[in-house]
């Protein structure tokens, strides 16, 4: 086996820092389906990416764009939170300038 320098994606479990385990979780996939609810559509979270991310019911989550028409899920921390305000901040700001950059 190489060692953690020569490959930075291989490392053992004892070298992860517990509070910050979630961020390795490099194998999740599930499938779960679209449901109407009311009058909105939604998604079941199955217990695992519940438990991946943290969350229980009730609590806040963030859905970002990402790359390839896929969407981010991050559950809503103080340190998310704060950069989410500062970037809704910079975007109303220069809203005239991003305009003019995104064509």
């Amino acid at each position: 086996m190489k060692s953690r320098n020569e490959n930075p994606f291989l490392f053992s479990g004892r070298d992860l820092d517990k509070t910050r385990s979630y961020n390795y979780c490099f194998n999740m996939s599930m499938k779960t389906t679209i449901r109407k609810i009311g009058n909105s559509y939604g998604i079941i979270l199955p217990k695992e990416a519940l438990h991946a991310l943290k969350v229980k019911e009730g609590d806040a989550v963030y859905l970002t764009d990402a790359p390839k028409c896929t969407l981010r899920i991050t559950p809503d921390r103080d340190e998310f939170s704060r950069k989410a305000e500062i970037a809704e901040k910079l975007m109303s700001r220069y809203r005239n300038a991003l305009q003019e950059l995104a064509k």
